[in-house]
């Protein structure tokens, strides 16, 4: 097997995840990109051994023991969660993921993916949320990819995510572009992978001017998908 991963809460890999978003996420060799949640996060760091073990991709995740509990997740600082807060879900968020600018293998994000799911049986989740970004925040090109998301692909009144941030971009406006399909091949791996299997987004993009992007609430309600 091509690639290597390590995954969990220790310092070692927390700070490794740290500097390579720091690299990916702000271009820079010095300081951590870092907030509250990574110490109380698992963190999986993925590394190329054809490349002399050199680490390419990374992100984190978090479980939590009920819907309420993601009123203190990092998500819910952008988006108003409280509708969601009473459902009978098991949930696990997932974010921060980022990849090596040089990384061509196209089977790098499938080893991402597949651990994710392995991750998602194994702890036995059934909704998985977070916030998945374009990078650029005011990169004309995003418009016409949000526009593409279908109107089955935006979140339903009874998992409606209400707006909380100051700065956002109504995708509902955004729906009917003339270039939707050219413009599907732009939306962020994430995400992507989300769609492919039934998830949902907010009506709403909130722009990121720290990190330079502009993301939407993704969920994945697994129950539902069983169930078609």
């Amino acid at each position: 097997m091509r690639y290597r991963i390590d995954f969990g809460q220790s310092n070692a890999n927390r700070i490794k995840a740290q500097k390579f978003r720091q690299r990916v996420f702000r271009v820079s060799e010095t300081g951590l990109d870092e907030d509250k949640f990574d110490e109380i996060s698992d963190h999986c760091l993925i590394f190329d051994k054809k490349k002399d073990d050199k680490l390419v991709l990374v992100f984190r995740s978090r479980s939590f023991s009920s819907m309420k509990d993601i009123l203190c997740s990092y998500s819910a600082q952008y988006y108003d969660l409280t509708k969601l807060a009473s459902l009978p879900f098991k949930p696990m968020e997932i974010g921060r993921l980022c990849i090596d600018k040089t990384a061509r293998d196209p089977f790098l994000l499938l080893t991402a993916f597949k651990y994710l799911a392995s991750l998602i049986s194994s702890g036995q989740r059934d909704f998985i949320f977070g916030c998945t970004s374009f990078s650029g925040a005011n990169n004309p090109r995003h418009l016409a990819s949000l526009s593409s998301l279908k109107k089955n692909q935006l979140a339903g009144q009874e998992l409606s995510i209400t707006k909380k941030s100051n700065t956002i971009l109504d995708i509902k406006k955004l729906i009917g572009s003339d270039k939707q399909k050219m413009a599907n091949s732009f939306l962020p791996p994430l995400l992507k992978f989300y769609l492919r299997l039934g998830g949902k987004v907010s009506d709403h993009a909130v722009i990121d001017r720290d990190l330079d992007t502009l993301h939407v609430f993704t969920y994945l309600d697994l129950n539902e998908k069983k169930n078609n």
